[in-house]
C-alpha cells in the first residue's frame, strides 16, 4: 500500500469531505485537493486532528 490515497480523475479517490466552506470540496462530497494533509502531532482522538490541506473559499 502506497504512503498516499491515488487521485482519481478530478478527485481523492475514498476521501469524503464535508467542508463546504474549502475550496477543495466538490460538490459530489469529497475532496479535490491533489493531496490531503493530515494534522496533529500529539492527537490522540479524531477530533484532536485537522486537515492542513484546507483552504477557505473566498466567496460561497
Amino acid at each position: 500500500m502506497s504512503d498516499y490515497t491515488e487521485k482519481t480523475g478530478d478527485r481523492l479517490q475514498g476521501v469524503g469531505c464535508d467542508v463546504v466552506n474549502c475550496v477543495y470540496h466538490g460538490k459530489d462530497g469529497h475532496c479535490h485537493a491533489d493531496a490531503i494533509n493530515v494534522e496533529s502531532h500529539s492527537a490522540i482522538r479524531k477530533a484532536e486532528t485537522f486537515c492542513g490541506t484546507f483552504e477557505a473559499r473566498s466567496s460561497m
